[in-house]
């Protein structure tokens, strides 16, 4: 007597009558062409393994274990879902044809497809310890693009908060926006875009040791930072939710990038600089031509001039909002980064 939702399918050309103790099965879906996954789970441990079965017969236990020429068959099934987004959203701009998604299939059956997928048709990222980072030292990502020093140390010191993550982006070093939220069944991923650099990166916490450094994915690279067991997944388990989320360009398109006023806002790092109250008085210097200036009174302040204060050096990744302007003394025109983003807003100085 065959099990239910097991009808029809064979193992060595005989029918399967028992599992082993405690499993039970509980889906099964059509995947592609005649490819089928059923789900089971272990009542006590709450495990769960996936059966890969073609034209009814049972093929492997997991997506790697299948023969060359099967693992051929079901991957290249899978091309119209994940290549649009493999070589779109993953790492770059929203390609139009990105329009197959499944919602269907169990998540782990998924996460095998897709991780297996990127595996065999993108390069393999270069994987680095986080304990790199520690060091502050600038690194070159494998397509050629610089990190300048102490950029991504800063990066993986950030901290969540209760308003929208804001960050150092490692490329440029100006602030961005985190543009989507995903969470990855125990890990939660954010996605950045640096326009400057026209780069996208993400960052991922898992959410089981949530006070540990987040992991580091750079799809352009490809570069994987991590000091998680669970990073090397991580590239898949984000095309995955991918592809499980039509609505994900639609998010993206609508998600703001930082702005002046976002100064201040969320924790965007460790080693942020503290802001300047608003209501600090500058340092007041008598002229010197008064020999004995007198106090002044607390209805009659004296008119005093206002000397610019020497630059102080500060280990801050954000641009400091400038206080108002000297009325006597005037600094040359700069260019740094504060420079640089007025430039990404489209304010040059005249």
């Amino acid at each position: 007597m065959t099990l239910p939702l097991l009808d029809g399918i064979r193992i060595d050309g005989l029918p399967v009558e028992q599992l082993y103790p405690g499993w039970i099965a509980l889906e099964r879906h059509p995947v592609v062409g005649q490819f089928e996954v059923i789900l089971f789970q272990d009542e006590d441990s709450g495990r769960q393994a996936c059966w890969w079965i073609e034209d009814g017969a049972y093929k492997g236990s997991h997506v790697m274990a299948l023969r060359p020429d099967v693992q051929d068959r079901l991957l290249t099934g899978m091309d119209p879902v994940f290549w649009p987004l493999a070589e779109g959203v993953l790492g770059g701009d929203i390609r139009d044809d990105a329009t197959s998604f499944r919602t269907d299939l169990p998540s782990i059956a998924f996460r095998e497809l897709s991780g297996l997928w990127l595996g065999r048709h993108a390069p393999h990222a270069i994987f680095i310890a986080a304990g790199h980072a520690d060091s502050g030292e600038a690194l070159t990502c494998p397509d050629g693009k610089p990190v300048a020093e102490g950029r991504m140390k800063a990066l993986l010191s950030a901290r969540r908060g209760t308003d929208v993550l804001v960050v150092s982006s490692p490329f440029s070093a100006m602030p961005v926006r985190a543009q989507i939220e995903m969470k990855l069944g125990t890990a939660t991923a954010y996605r950045f875009h640096d326009a400057l650099e026209n780069s996208v990166f993400y960052l991922v916490w898992n959410e089981a040791t949530p006070g540990n450094r987040p992991s580091f994915y750079y799809p352009r690279g490809p570069l994987l930072i991590s000091d998680d067991p669970s990073g090397p997944l991580v590239p898949g388990w984000i095309l995955e939710w991918f592809a499980q989320h039509s609505g994900h360009a639609d998010l993206i398109r609508a998600a703001r990038p930082f702005l002046p006023e976002d100064f201040g806002v969320g924790q965007a790092s460790s080693l942020r600089t503290p802001r300047v109250p608003q209501a600090a008085p500058a340092t007041a210097v008598v002229k010197p031509t008064d020999p004995k200036p007198e106090k002044p009174s607390d209805n009659s302040p004296e008119v005093t001039e206002i000397r610019e204060s020497e630059p102080v050096q500060r280990r801050s990744f954000l641009p400091e909002l400038p206080l108002e302007p000297p009325p006597v003394l005037q600094s040359p025109h700069k260019k740094g980064l504060f420079g640089r983003f007025k430039s990404l807003l489209g304010r040059d100085d005249q």
